[in-house]
């Protein structure tokens, strides 16, 4: 309000001034005098003359604090710095506020404890902050911590954790191992890809640095720095990989060949075979097995003879499955069954066979040979070698990944994991 009376003073009194000193009056007065800018920013020396002050809290430049932390992890020191602005407020008194936004998460209940913990460890001499791990799978742990009995969700915040934990380390080491191998003129070459690469996006998405940049938050959450930096780690890891995995994971034709063999029954299926049978009691249907037997000795087909007895499916009975390609292997047949189907030919019916409660025919309906694949169609090789490929890469990514763990990583990379999982828990996990 101060401040506001003497800007419009000063303003009143100046046009005044200005006014007299171009009102076109010629004469004069004896008790007049010159004024100069002094008189507007010095105390006056004119007696009873209105003084107007600004506050000082008005004018006064803010208070910068910083606060650093040290925190020593084996041979490694981390300084973690934090500031605060500290200003006066006329009529308030001083006011703290955080540089940077403060969010706050909707999903967490009201008193109930969340905790914060910064630096949890360093993978070759990379520091692992836990607000940045727990980004990528926070809302899948939120989702789980609601579901399921309290021991199902504990296991599956854990196993979320565990994994996201080695993807973690295995990622930081093949990036820390690229950068460890590039050298000057590949630095080169890799920071003109990564210019191409922002000029592509921004073309790609409006034509203006802003635009692209709306439109990467809006479909990735991430702004044109950070995308970039993840193009840049996907490239590294990618290359690191392709050099030192790829070449080792190497498929033989011998291998494709035991391959195909050990699957024999799934390229070359063996046939199969369908039988009929016609069941009578002895003691009920005496007629029509007289019948029936004058019937087969006639030449009638076996179907012929069902359909008129009114027998299910026209005496339709098993299908089996021929694996060493002859009747004689269904181990699931009679023995005297299967000696009894051995000669006879499609349609055509054994003789009868006869026991204490009732008599049998049986036929062979059908064979059906399903189609096979000769492991000299290229359809097959290709399908057996990419499988092939993918097994031996991710077995040699496996073991290049193990070989960097013993080579980088310290000795505390399990107390890491477990208090990632410990800080889960009590985050996600509403026991």
């Amino acid at each position: 309000m101060k401040f506001t009376r003497l800007a419009s003073l000063l303003s009143i009194t100046v046009t005044a001034l200005l006014g007299g000193c171009f009102a076109g009056s010629e004469s004069i007065p004896a008790d007049s005098r010159n004024v100069s800018l002094e008189d507007f920013t010095a105390r006056s020396t004119v007696d009873g003359a209105l003084v107007l002050e600004v506050p000082s809290e008005v004018t006064a430049m803010p208070i910068t604090v910083t606060k650093t932390k040290t925190a020593e992890l084996g041979d490694t020191v981390t300084t973690e710095t934090t500031q605060e602005i500290i200003a006066s407020a006329p009529g308030i008194g001083p006011e703290v506020a955080s540089m940077g936004d403060i969010e706050f998460d909707e999903r967490v209940r009201v008193g109930r404890p969340w905790p914060i913990d910064g630096l949890v460890g360093q993978i070759n001499g990379r520091p692992v902050f836990a607000a940045e791990f727990f980004v990528p799978i926070e809302d899948r742990l939120f989702n789980i911590g609601r579901q399921g009995t309290p021991e199902q969700t504990r296991t599956a915040i854990l196993e979320i954790v565990r994994q996201r934990f080695s993807q973690f380390v295995n990622s930081e080491l093949v990036i820390a191992e690229a950068e460890s191998d590039m050298t000057p003129q590949m630095q080169e070459g890799l920071f003109g890809w990564l210019s191409n690469l922002k000029e592509e996006v921004t073309a790609q998405r409006g034509g203006t640095s802003f635009g692209a940049e709306q439109s990467l938050l809006d479909e990735t959450g991430m702004n044109m720095e950070e995308y970039i930096e993840q193009q840049r780690k996907l490239g590294l890891a990618g290359q690191l990989l392709r050099q030192k995995v790829e070449p080792r994971a190497i498929v033989s034709w011998r291998d494709i060949e035991q391959a195909y063999q050990a699957e024999i029954s799934k390229y070359q299926p063996p046939r199969k075979v369908t039988i009929g049978r016609i069941l009578l009691l002895n003691s009920r249907d005496g007629m029509q097995i007289e019948s029936t037997k004058q019937a087969f000795s006639n030449g009638d087909a076996f179907s012929t003879v069902a359909r008129e007895l009114g027998v299910k499916d026209d005496g339709l009975w098993r299908t089996f499955t021929l694996d060493d390609g002859s009747i004689s292997g269904i181990t699931d047949l009679a023995q005297n069954v299967r000696d009894a189907l051995e000669d006879v030919r499609i349609d055509e019916s054994t003789s009868a066979i006869e026991g204490r409660s009732s008599t049998a025919w049986y036929s062979i309906l059908a064979y059906e040979t399903p189609p096979s694949r000769s492991i000299f169609d290229s359809d097959v090789q290709l399908m057996i070698r990419n499988r092939l490929e993918s097994f031996a890469y991710d077995s040699e990514e496996s073991n290049y990944l193990n070989s960097l763990r013993r080579r980088w990583v310290n000795d505390d990379i399990r107390k890491m994991e477990i208090k990632l999982m410990q800080l889960a828990l009590r985050r996600y996990w509403q026991n």
